[in-house]
Parts: C-alpha cells; structure tokens; sequence
C-alpha cells in the first residue's frame, strides 16, 4: 500500500475503524477473562488445582495471595558448606538435593541456579571443570 496516494481523510476512516475493532476486542477479552476467573473460583470450590495462566504448574495458592517466603537458620552457602566434606566435588544439582535433604526450605522456582551462583561466588568452593565445584575449607 502506498500511503502518498491515501487521502489523509481516508488513513483517519481507517484508523478510527481500527480503534473501534480494538474496543470491540477489549470488550470481548474483558468478559471472557471474567468468565475464565468465575470458572476457577468453582473449580477451586471443588478443591481442584488451577493451572496458571501462564501454562505452568497448578497454583496452589489463592489468587492475590502472596507466597510466603521460606526462613532457613542460614545462608544457602552455609548450609551447602555444612551439608558437604572438605574437597568432596559436587554438581549444582547435586547440591540442591544434598541441601533440601538436609532441611534448607525454598520456594524458589530455580533453586538449582541459585545454588550454582552460590557455589560461584564463595570462597569455600572452587570450579573444578564445567559444572562441578570442590569444597576446599
């Protein structure tokens, strides 16, 4: 389409039709959002777990709830340092099985990767190769 040769009249038609549509569509998407939460308030009245919106796990918690936040007696660098022995090497993975077993609570979606940073940054562990760490003190 070559806009030099639209009248300026005809591009402000266009754009007020286009306005109108995405009024409509708004509309639309505001009654079938209202409709979805209704049905998950009668789906969670039954006690079943609503997938989220985002297509991943069930929630569990209520909508609006805030997820609490886990308290552990230390830090995840400490509780690695304690669960593992002086020069055993370990994978991230490995480590966040160790921790949990160990009782360290989480609520993290991506554990593993806050161990792997963790086992990065402290001084306690070394980088053996590509994804194995050394307990060295």
């Amino acid at each position: 389409m070559n806009l030099k040769k639209i009248d300026t009249t005809e591009l402000q038609r266009e754009l007020e039709r286009r306005s109108r549509s995405a009024t409509k569509l708004l509309a639309k998407r505001d009654r079938l959002a209202a409709e979805l939460a209704e049905l998950d308030n009668e789906l969670r009245a039954l006690g079943q777990t609503v997938p989220s919106a985002r297509g991943g796990a069930p929630s569990t918690r209520l909508p609006g709830a805030p997820r609490t936040r886990a308290r552990n007696d230390m830090p995840l660098a400490d509780a690695i340092a304690a669960a593992m022995e002086v020069r055993a090497e370990v994978t991230p993975k490995e480590a966040a099985e160790l921790v949990m077993s160990n009782g360290y609570q989480t609520t993290s979606k991506n554990f593993g990767m806050m161990v792997s940073n963790a086992l990065a940054k402290d001084k306690r562990f070394k980088r053996v190769s590509r994804g194995l760490y050394q307990r060295v003190s």
